[in-house]
């Protein structure tokens, strides 16, 4: 691991530690009254600092360190574009919990929505540049693409801002644009680009349902966009919907094929790194039979009109796919952390507090559906809360007191 990729792998550990702060603090605004804490103000840090802090600033720097050569991956350009996320994503998150949606942080969102739209151009030239498998180039295209078409919703919501137009239709739609090619594009693609390419890089072949895979899966993500907007009760949209449901299913049975192949190839460092990818695969499969599942009336307004089961989705992908996936390849990493039980335990409980999170989400949505609702949720939530900040911390912990063992900066 180069000096450079380990400082940005750090500083993203920091900023989850600061997500899970903020997360902490929206829990607990729920239950205690809190002054300072404005619980809108504090969501929208939270929130932001989330895409841009933890999984922007991480994925952008696995794809310019793990799929790049060393000759392109060293570039002074790239040290800016990694600068420049940190910068844009540390000032929504200084900004946000006192001001909410103003001058100053539509400032910083748009300089991070600058900034993302530099890498994609410098990112997308050098991987065409270079010599890689196909299907590596074919999901780093999807994923910058789902990256940039994304900002299209924010500029929505920035619309609706300055022009005071109250208009829900266009609001809810510009929401759902965001999120969607943020999770099922940029976040979803850009693992398995760098998965992939770990397992080339491993001496593993891509085979023609892996390929078969990362084809539909890229294929799936425009029409199944419209699996978050049969609201609008158009036939065309649930056509759409249908199709992308049909793509899921074709990219997850050939990923199963394609994971049975590679079961007793794929070499890990330790036991960590194999939990981590069976959650990180779980994790993916879920979110998938839930998308899928949408298309289904009952499923589908459980998704998007039920909160704690919309929270739920969105932790799903978030905490469970993307996080799972980060802490793998940082365990996997030889000179980051040492591979020891102890060393473990930080990412034990901070995965533990995942697991409980989405189980309490989903019984607390399940409350909401059948109407038995329980303020004990409330507090189990609150626990899990703790257990992710107090996780997160540890991560950080452990990785400043190997520093300092080492003698070796960063």
């Amino acid at each position: 691991m180069t000096k450079t990729r380990s400082f940005w792998i750090s500083l993203c550990l920091i900023n989850l530690c600061i997500v899970a702060f903020f997360g902490f603090c929206l829990r607990s605004k729920i239950l205690f009254t809190i002054p300072f804490v404005n619980y809108r103000n504090f969501l929208s840090a939270h929130s932001h600092f989330a895409f841009s802090g933890w999984a922007g600033l991480a994925l952008m720097t696995l794809l310019i360190y793990d799929v790049l050569p060393g000759s392109l991956s060293q570039k002074k350009i790239y040290q800016r574009i990694l600068a420049g996320v940190e910068i844009s994503s540390l000032g929504m998150a200084l900004t946000f919990p006192f001001f909410g949606y103003n001058a100053i942080t539509i400032f910083f969102s748009t300089l991070y929505i600058v900034v993302a739209v530099v890498f994609a151009y410098v990112f997308l030239k050098d991987v065409l540049s270079v010599s890689l498998h196909k299907t590596i180039k074919l999901l780093c295209f999807t994923a910058i693409a789902s990256l940039i078409v994304s900002f299209l919703g924010t500029l929505g919501l920035v619309y609706i801002l300055f022009a005071q137009y109250n208009n829900s239709i266009l609001y809810r739609d510009s929401i759902y644009v965001f999120l969607h090619f943020q999770y099922n594009g940029f976040f979803t693609v850009a693992v398995f680009a760098l998965a992939f390419n770990y397992l080339i890089q491993k001496g593993n072949t891509i085979t023609k349902n892996g390929r078969l895979f990362s084809l539909f899966l890229c294929l799936s993500i425009v029409p199944s966009l419209f699996l978050a907007l049969l609201w609008h009760n158009l036939v065309l949209f649930y056509v759409f919907a249908a199709i992308g449901c049909l793509l899921m299913i074709l990219s997850l049975v050939f990923l199963l094929s394609f994971l049975r192949q590679l079961s007793h190839k794929i070499v890990f460092a330790s036991s960590f790194v194999r939990v981590f990818w069976v959650f990180t695969i779980l994790s993916f499969c879920l979110k998938m039979l839930l998308n899928i599942g949408t298309i289904f009336p009952q499923l589908g307004n459980a998704v998007y009109g039920d909160r704690p089961v919309i929270i739920g989705f969105l932790h799903l992908v978030f905490l469970g796919f993307l996080t799972f996936y980060i802490f793998s390849v940082i365990l996997q990493s030889d000179r980051f952390i040492p591979h020891t039980t102890s060393a473990g335990y930080p990412f034990v409980l901070f995965s533990a507090g995942i697991i409980a999170n989405e189980i309490v989400l989903m019984l607390q949505g399940l409350g909401v559906l059948l109407k038995t609702s329980s303020p004990v949720f409330m507090w189990l939530l609150w626990a899990t809360a703790i257990m992710l900040f107090s996780g997160a911390l540890l991560i950080v912990l452990s990785r400043y007191r190997l520093v300092r063992a080492q003698k070796k900066p960063y």
